[in-house]
C-alpha cells in the first residue's frame, strides 16, 4: 500500500485541495495504484517528512533545509519520497505496466511545459495564497499566516485584491491560461495530444483549484472552463475520473 500525505483541512475533511497534493493524487489515480492519504497539519510537515525518511524538497533562504509535500510511503519497497515529479518518475520506474505520468521520451518537453508554466504561475498566488489560509485547520492557518504575511511583507487579506485591482489581477491570470491553449491543437485533449500526463495534473492541479476556492458556481470557475472555447472544461470533465480522493 502507498500512503500519500497531504494537508488537513476544515472546509475538506477527509479530501484533498493543495495543489501541489493533486499533482501526486492524479498520478496515482491515473496509474489506478492502490493507496490511502494520511493528512497532517501544516505545522507537522518538516517532523513528518523527517520520520518517514524522505529527504528534503529544497533549502530555505536562511539555508535550512525545506520539507514539502506532496509526499509518499511506499510499503511493497520501502521507499519515502517528496515532491511531485520526483515521485511521478518514482511511479514510473516502480510499476511499468501502469499508464505512465511521463511517457517515455518525453522528459525535456515535460520539464520545458514546468519551466513555462511555474514562471507564469505568480498570477495566480494573490488569489490562491490568502485561498490556501481560509481553509486549512486553525492551528495550520496561523502557521502558514505567519510565514507567508512575512513574504509578502503584507497580511493575507491585503495580498487579495479588491476592486478594480481584482479584475486587472484576475484578467492577468486568465490571460496566462489562455496563453497554454496557443500550445495545443484544437482537436488536442491533453497536452500531448490523446494522453494524459504529468502536464496535464500540474495544469489543472493549479487552474481547476478555482473550483474549490471560489465555488463550483462561482463566476470565476465558469469563465475557465469556458474560455478557450471551452478547452479546460472538457479537461476537467475529463479529469473526473482521476479525481477521486482516498
Amino acid at each position: 500500500m502507498i500512503t500519500l500525505y497531504d494537508f488537513a483541512s476544515q472546509k475538506y475533511p477527509g479530501a484533498g485541495w493543495n495543489s501541489h497534493v493533486w499533482k501526486t493524487r492524479y498520478t496515482l489515480n491515473y496509474k489506478g495504484l492502490e493507496y490511502k492519504t494520511k493528512f497532517i497539519e501544516y505545522p507537522d510537515i518538516e517532523a513528518t517528512i523527517k520520520k518517514i525518511g524522505a529527504k528534503p524538497t529544497g533549502t530555505q533562504p536562511n539555508g535550512q533545509p525545506w520539507y514539502t509535500l506532496p509526499a509518499i510511503v511506499d510499503d511493497s519497497t520501502g521507499v519515502a519520497i517528496a515532491e511531485s515529479v520526483d515521485i511521478a518518475e518514482y511511479l514510473d520506474k516502480t510499476y511499468p505496466n501502469t499508464p505512465r505520468a511521463i511517457p517515455e521520451g518525453s522528459h525535456a518537453l515535460q520539464a520545458i511545459f514546468r519551466e513555462v508554466f511555474y514562471n507564469k504561475l505568480a498570477a495566480y498566488f494573490p488569489f490562491l495564497v490568502p485561498c490556501m489560509e481560509k481553509v486549512m485547520n486553525a492551528s495550520s492557518a496561523k502557521h502558514f499566516r505567519a510565514e507567508y504575511e512575512a513574504i509578502f511583507g503584507a497580511k493575507l487579506e491585503d495580498v487579495f485584491p479588491q476592486g478594480d485591482a481584482r479584475v486587472e489581477a484576475w484578467k492577468k491570470w486568465t490571460d496566462v491560461i489562455s496563453s497554454f491553449d496557443a500550445y495545443m491543437k484544437p482537436e488536442d485533449e491533453w497536452f500531448m495530444g490523446k494522453t494524459p500526463s504529468l502536464a496535464d495534473f500540474i495544469f489543472a492541479s493549479f487552474v481547476f483549484s478555482a473550483k474549490n476556492f471560489f465555488g463550483e458556481d462561482s463566476k470565476e470557475w465558469k469563465e475557465i472552463t469556458t474560455m478557450n472555447n471551452g478547452r479546460w472544461g472538457r479537461m476537467a470533465k475529463s479529469l473526473e475520473k482521476y479525481s477521486q480522493a482516498k
